[in-house]
């Protein structure tokens, strides 16, 4: 009976569009302007990190355009993967995503809206991780129950968290510049890798969204066109709002100070104006959690799927009457409620993104060779001032991830063992069985 369950295919190009501007614009628009500042140390080197990070994001997003249009299908990278270098590396990728990735991401979003609504009300330690863990499961329920209203959750939250982003815009960028705000406190970048590192989080969950391919009306053209758009929209958001920041308080207050974000609010908006901005962070962020749990209970389905994951028969299981991978989501949320109370957001975000930019870079290296086996893409999209925009995406990647091998050795060892365990479990129990 479960065989004959389907994938439906409900998201439009508006819940597609807002799933790449809901996913990126998030926490990491608040809450990751204070590490950058602090690893840039000066105004130039802050803009030129979100930039960088933008570009790199956005050669990232055209690459993977092109092959969205040849392979619109659920599972997103992991499918990507295994059309150019086989099972062994999409098998990994897998692995990683559902063992670290995901859970990592879910786990520190659910944090941070604890951390946030916890600022409004004065909650004590055991209401936080209740607030924390009640967030997951709300959302995780919500998109057990169908991908349409995981998706119309998702376009009602993009459309309420950019209005919080828009209002600090406005008025960070007419407010009157106080003497000594954009002059440079470090006067040198302290760890320039660190900072763009630190702006990738702000910018990931563009890759998530192809995904949800398979349940994507029109996907081979819709995805290319959000991709493309989300993205140079995200960027144009990123770089505003960082200069309204500066603008309000100065480098060395965002670098320094630990909520950055109410400090900004409270100065331009009040102390009324404080919570109303608050309260649109917590939305942003539910949303963002929204869309990475939408996506990233894909993966380990669409592994199942094929027969290329552990305990197939079960993680590829569709729940009868809602048709949504319901196995997938129990195991993703169990490793995200682990991950929760090790209550570090920058930690559980810097590993996140380690772990899989290994991946991304082998991704972009990907469209060389599929370019040589099979010449462009004849009926869609082919990447945009291709061979540049790949190379400058996989020169980008190795820079930061071996900058983050010698800046933070420990959780780089961590994520590379984790995911190399993975190797093992795919000879003797996926490879065997097959």
């Amino acid at each position: 009976m479960e065989n004959n369950i389907s994938l439906q295919k409900n998201l439009n190009i508006w819940m597609a569009l807002s799933l790449v501007v809901g996913m990126v614009i998030g926490s990491g628009v608040f809450f990751k302007a204070t590490p950058v500042a602090k690893y840039s140390g000066s105004f130039i080197f802050i803009f030129f990190a979100w930039f960088l990070g933008g570009v790199m994001s956005l050669c990232g997003a055209l690459v993977a355009a092109e092959f969205s249009a040849r392979y619109p299908h659920t599972g997103g990278l992991y499918v990507y993967l295994e059309k150019i270098y086989g099972n062994e590396i999409s098998f990994l990728f897998g692995w990683m995503n559902t063992l670290i990735y995901t859970p990592a991401i879910l786990s520190a979003l659910s944090v941070l809206f604890a951390d946030q609504v916890s600022s409004m009300s004065n909650a004590n330690q055991i209401l936080h991780d209740i607030l924390a863990l009640g967030i997951l499961t709300a959302i995780v329920i919500i998109n057990i129950i169908g991908n349409k209203y995981g998706g119309t959750l998702q376009l009602l939250a993009t459309i309420l968290k950019l209005i919080p982003i828009f209002l600090i815009i406005l008025f960070g960028l007419v407010k009157p510049t106080e003497t000594g705000n954009f002059d440079a406190y470090f006067y040198h970048s302290r760890n320039f890798g660190l900072a763009v590192l630190s702006t990738l989080w702000a910018y990931d969950g563009w890759l998530s969204v192809p995904n949800v391919a398979g349940e994507m009306k029109n996907a081979k053209k819709n995805l290319v066109f959000v991709l493309v758009f989300g993205m140079s929209f995200v960027m144009l958001v990123y770089l505003l709002v960082n200069v309204a920041y500066i603008n309000v308080i100065g480098i060395e207050m965002l670098a320094t100070s630990d909520n950055a974000i109410n400090i900004i609010s409270e100065k331009l908006f009040g102390q009324i104006g404080k919570t109303l901005i608050s309260l649109g962070i917590a939305i942003s962020i539910v949303g963002t959690l929204n869309g990475f749990v939408l996506t990233g209970i894909r993966i380990p389905y669409a592994m199942a799927a094929n027969q290329k994951f552990v305990a197939n028969n079960i993680f590829s299981r569709l729940h009868p009457r809602f048709a949504t991978p319901v196995n997938s989501s129990i195991l993703v949320y169990i490793l995200s409620v682990l991950y929760i109370f090790t209550r570090s957001f920058n930690r559980l975000t810097d590993l996140a993104m380690f772990s899989t930019w290994i991946f991304y870079v082998l991704f972009f290296i990907g469209i060389f060779i599929k370019r040589k086996r099979e010449g462009k893409n004849k009926e869609g999209y082919n990447t945009f001032l291709y061979p540049i925009t790949p190379l400058v995406a996989i020169f980008s990647g190795l820079y930061i991830l071996v900058n983050n091998i010698f800046s933070n050795p420990t959780d780089s060892i961590f994520s590379i063992l984790v995911t190399t365990l993975g190797l093992p479990v795919y000879l003797f129990s996926v490879k065997k069985k097959n």
